[in-house]
C-alpha cells in the first residue's frame, strides 16, 4: 500500500471559471455531496472510530491569496452533514499542505488535527473533528514537527531549549532540552515510537509510549540512533570520545574513532568510519566483538548507502580510471571490494517521501549506465546477489522515472514521463524477467492498494479521467470522465483500494455544470 503526490488540492482554485453549460450526458459515478464549482477537495481525515468520513474542503477566501477551510462529514450511507466552517484566511498555495506529498492522510494527524499556514504566514493547528484551534508559537526557534513511526506521536521544538511531545491520544508534555540549534540533529530523535532527547544536564532520556521517562546515559553532547533487528542502537558523542549504546543490552562500547559522522550497517552490527582526508578508505568496527576491518576502493566516493539488512556498503565513485570514469563499489568488512564498472546508483521513490537505491528487502538495486551528460537516464533494476548479472530497464529512453512501487505479485508499478510529471505512463515491470505492460497513459498516479491503483489519466490542462485499474485482470474503470481534478481514498485498513472503498473526488467541467463539486463513489 502506498500513496504518492496527487494533483494539488489548490489547483482547482487556480482554474479559470467560465460561464456556460455542459452538454447533456451521464453524470460521474457515485453521489454528489457538495454542488459547488468553487469547492476544492483538501484531504480526508483519518477515522476516529465514530464511523464518519470527514472531508476537508477549500473555498476561495476574502483575498486572492487566501482560501477558507471547512469540513463535511459523511455517514455510512454517504449522507453529508451540513458544511462546518473551520478557519478562514488559509494560504492559497499551501492549502492543507498536500501539494507535495499526497492527499491521504497528508497533513492531518491521527487526532484529526491539521497544521495550517495562514495567508499572513503564521501557523495554526485546527482539529477537523472538534473544531478546536490552537495558535502555534511564532518565534525564530520554532520548527516543523517530527513524527514517530508509524506516526502516532509527534514532537515540535518551540525554541532552542524547549519542545512539546504529543501522544497519539493528544496528551502533550513540555520538555526541557539541552541548548541546540533547532536545525541540528543533536538533542532529540524518534526511534519507532520511543522518543530520545538530551535534557539540560546532557542526560540521554528515553520516553516510551507509556510516558515513563528512562535515563540511559550521562554527559552526552550529541547522539544519533538507528532501529536494528536487535533493538535501538545509538552513537553517543562525549567530550572525551564516542560510544555505541546498545539500548536493549544496556551496554556502552567506546569507538576507536570519532563517531560524529559514523553510520550503522543495515544488519546493526558494524559502525562505519570514513575520514574526509582519505575518502576512499572505509573502517568497519564491530562494537560487539571489538574487531576492526579496513577496506579501500579506487576513486572518489560521491554517494553511499547500506544495503538493507546487511553489512554491504554500496558506493558510487568517480575517477577509477580514464576508461572507467565511474563505478559502483560493493564494500564489505569480510571481503575485498567488488566493482560494477560504468554504473551509477540511482535513487528511486518507492514510498511517499524518500528515494532509495534498493528495494526495502534489499533484493534489488537501481542504477544507470546512461551518460550523466544526458538529460534523462534509463534506470535499470538488478538483483543485489548478482550485481553484474541480468538487468532490466524500468523506464523508456528519453523519459524520467518517477516511481517504482513493489506489488504483491513481485512486479513493480512504475511511472515515467518525457517532460511533464502530470502526463506519466503507468507500467507494470517484472524485475525477474523484464516483461512490461503499460496499464495507463498520460496522467497522474494517485494511490494504490494490494490489487488496484487509481489516478487521473488522459489529462487535458488540469483535468482527466478518474480511473481505477485492477492489477490482476487489467480491468479499467472510469469513475469520472474527462473533468476530475483530484481524488482521495478513504483511510482504512491495509488495502487502500479494496473493493467498496469510498473514493472522494472533485469534478469541474470545462464550463459551469450541475455536475461540478465534490463526489463520493466506491472502488469496483
Amino acid at each position: 500500500m502506498a500513496t504518492f503526490r496527487p494533483r494539488a488540492a489548490w489547483v482547482a482554485i487556480l482554474v479559470a471559471v467560465t460561464a456556460g453549460c455542459l452538454p447533456e450526458g451521464p453524470p460521474p459515478a457515485g453521489v454528489q455531496i457538495v454542488a459547488d464549482r468553487h469547492a476544492a477537495l483538501g484531504t480526508l481525515v483519518p477515522p476516529n472510530g465514530d464511523g464518519m468520513l470527514r472531508v476537508l474542503l477549500l473555498r476561495p477566501g476574502a483575498t486572492s491569496d487566501s482560501v477558507d477551510l471547512s469540513v463535511v462529514s459523511l455517514d455510512q450511507d454517504n449522507r453529508p452533514s451540513p458544511e462546518l466552517p473551520l478557519i478562514s484566511g488559509v494560504d492559497a498555495i499551501y492549502g492543507v499542505g498536500c501539494g507535495i506529498y499526497g492527499l491521504e492522510p497528508c497533513a492531518v494527524d491521527s487526532t484529526g488535527t491539521v497544521r495550517i499556514l495562514k495567508a499572513d504566514h503564521s501557523w495554526i493547528n485546527v482539529n477537523a473533528i472538534t473544531g478546536e484551534i490552537d495558535s502555534l508559537p511564532q518565534n525564530p526557534g520554532a520548527s516543523l514537527p517530527s513524527f514517530s513511526t508509524p506516526g502516532g506521536r509527534s514532537f515540535q521544538r518551540q525554541s532552542q531549549t524547549t519542545g512539546t511531545l504529543t501522544d497519539a491520544d493528544g496528551h502533550a508534555t513540555t520538555l526541557q532540552l539541552t541548548p541546540s540549534n533547532v536545525y541540528s540533529a543533536g538533542p532529540c530523535q524518534f526511534l519507532g515510537e520511543d522518543f530520545y532527547y538530551l535534557d539540560p544536564q546532557q542526560n540521554l532520556i528515553d520516553i516510551p509510549p507509556s510516558d515513563v521517562p528512562q535515563q540511559l546515559a550521562t554527559a552526552v553532547m550529541q547522539f544519533n540512533g538507528w532501529t536494528t533487528p536487535d533493538g535501538p542502537v545509538l552513537i553517543l558523542g562525549r567530550s572525551t570520545a564516542s560510544y555505541v549504546l546498545d539500548v536493549n543490552a544496556g551496554t556502552e562500547t567506546m569507538l576507536p574513532f570519532d563517531g560524529s559522522s559514523s553510520t550503522l550497517s543495515g544488519d546493526g552490527r558494524w559502525v562505519l568510519h570514513s575520514d574526509p582526508q582519505t575518502p576512499d578508505t572505509f573502517v568497519f568496527f564491530d562494537y560487539r566483538s571489538g574487531s576492526q576491518q579496513t577496506v579501500q576502493i579506487d576513486g572518489n566516493p560521491v554517494g553511499r548507502d547500506w544495503r538493507p539488512g546487511t553489512s554491504e556498503l554500496w558506493v558510487t565513485a568517480f575517477g577509477a580510471g580514464a576508461d572507467d570514469p565511474h563505478a559502483v563499489w560493493i564494500v564489505r568488512p569480510d571481503a575485498p571490494a567488488v566493482s560494477v564498472p560504468g554504473a551509477y546508483l540511482e535513487y528511486v521513490f518507492m514510498n511517499e517521501r524518500s528515494a532509495q537505491p534498493f528495494t526495502d528487502d534489499g533484493v534489488y538495486w537501481f542504477y544507470t549506465t546512461t551518460s550523466l551528460d544526458s538529460a534523462t537516464q534509463v534506470v535499470q533494476v538488478a538483483r543485489t546477489d548478482d550485481p553484474t548479472g541480468p538487468a532490466f530497464p524500468l523506464n523508456p529512453p528519453s523519459t524520467f522515472l518517477n516511481l517504482a512501487l513493489p506489488l504483491e505479485d513481485g512486479r513493480m508499478l512504475t511511472t515515467s514521463y518525457p517532460k511533464d510529471q502530470d502526463r506519466s505512463d503507468v507500467t507494470a515491470v517484472d524485475p525477474r524477467t523484464g516483461a512490461s505492460d503499460t496499464l495507463a497513459r498520460r496522467g497522474f498516479f494517485l494511490t494504490s492498494g494490494q490489487s488496484r491503483f487509481m489516478g487521473l489519466f488522459h489529462i487535458a490542462e488540469t483535468r482527466g479521467d478518474l480511473t481505477t485499474v485492477n492489477l490482476d485482470t487489467e480491468q479499467v474503470t472510469v469513475l469520472a470522465p474527462e473533468f476530475a481534478v483530484t481524488a482521495a481514498a478513504e483511510p482504512q485498513g491495509a488495502d487502500r483500494l479494496a473493493p467498496g472503498t469510498r473514493i472522494v473526488y472533485q469534478f469541474q467541467a470545462r464550463t459551469a455544470s450541475s455536475y461540478d463539486g465534490i463526489w463520493v463513489a466506491t472502488t469496483p
